[in-house]
């Protein structure tokens, strides 16, 4: 164990029990419709984002000026909506947009080919290039903060796309050494949410709005800067890894247009929550535990792709094929429980 693992750890668990012992920053899901389904524990700490902002501004290197200051702003959007200061996600969107926005241009982020023709002429212009960026990471942003409603989901997936870069990274091709230079930026976060994860599958911890806001961010921009630095990575490497919580976002975007539901209402009908009801409703396992349950069948439903595109980050053709056998199994699961559960709206 090294010493930012040893301070990550000491950090996370002395700023735990102080917020536990004086409840500061206790969950306050019963505002939202989209957080209430399976919060069975009555005081989790809202603790994600505090945790990792800290982490960022602390350990990160000092070249990463503007990575830390607009990861501060991404934890301030998150963290004025957790404390229902900022709770209209039209305006939280806005401000995400020209956040981020800024930072695509301060950080002069770009990506060189999506491996489609079409769209990679269009990427040449600079402006098109920098308002596709600010789309990814908005679409990111927001569907990961859809995802975040089961005990570990967030915390799990996220930490599985770290392992999985940290793997491509000592498995690269022959002759093609991968380059990353934010290898220790990894490190640190893949740590950090190693010991988050541990506390919030049991629900002690919740991520809330501004932590997983921030872990998209923060992931989607580590995978920006390895597509813009490793011209023979597939693009759909990226794509693999930010599937889940991307086809959410634009998935219930879509769902709601065609059921003429308001776009900017939350509500109760994620795969993750139908996922979890459905199980409630078969009353087969201990209440306790089919949030955590729940969580892992969603990880295990993630992991081959995860395998598979880490084995072939090179193989566009393949990485297209096994996401769309990803995304056909999402919608007939999706269709499968939607039909045979009862859904009250």
């Amino acid at each position: 164990m090294n010493i930012n693992s040893i301070f990550i750890t000491i950090f996370f668990l002395s700023i735990y029990i102080i917020f536990k012992k004086f409840n500061i920053f206790i969950d306050e899901a019963k505002y939202s419709e989209h957080k209430i389904i399976g919060k069975e524990n009555n005081k989790p700490i809202v603790l994600g984002g505090i945790f990792l902002i800290f982490v960022v501004l602390l350990l990160f290197d000092r070249s990463y000026l503007y990575l830390k200051i607009f990861s501060l702003s991404v934890f301030l959007i998150g963290h004025l909506s957790d404390r229902n200061y900022l709770s209209s996600p039209k305006i939280r969107l806005v401000i995400q947009i020209i956040a981020f926005a800024f930072f695509v241009f301060f950080e002069n982020l770009k990506i060189n080919s999506v491996n489609i023709n079409f769209l990679d002429n269009l990427l040449e212009n600079k402006y098109l290039n920098l308002l596709f960026i600010v789309f990814c990471l908005s679409v990111l942003v927001n569907g990961t903060n859809f995802i975040d409603g089961l005990n570990g989901l967030v915390s799990g997936y996220f930490l599985l796309i770290l392992v999985s870069i940290l793997y491509t990274a000592k498995n690269p091709l022959p002759d093609h050494p991968i380059l990353f230079s934010d290898l220790n930026l990894i490190k640190i976060l893949a740590t950090s949410l190693i010991i988050f994860f541990i506390f919030n599958i049991f629900g002690k911890v919740y991520l809330g709005d501004s932590g997983s806001y921030l872990v998209a961010f923060l992931t989607g921009y580590l995978l920006i800067k390895i597509n813009l630095n490793n011209n023979f990575i597939s693009p759909f490497f990226v794509v693999n890894m930010l599937w889940y919580p991307a086809f959410e976002n634009l998935f219930s975007l879509i769902r709601r247009l065609i059921n003429n539901s308001n776009i900017s209402h939350a509500d109760r009908l994620h795969l993750h929550q139908l996922i979890y009801r459905y199980f409630r409703s078969k009353k087969i396992f201990n209440p306790k535990i089919i949030n955590t349950f729940s969580t892992f069948i969603i990880i295990l439903f993630n992991l081959p792709i995860f395998i598979f595109s880490t084995n072939f980050y090179y193989h566009t053709k393949f990485l297209i094929l096994i996401l769309v056998m990803n995304l056909l199994l999402y919608l007939s699961l999706y269709l499968l429980l939607s039909k045979n559960f009862k859904i009250k709206k």
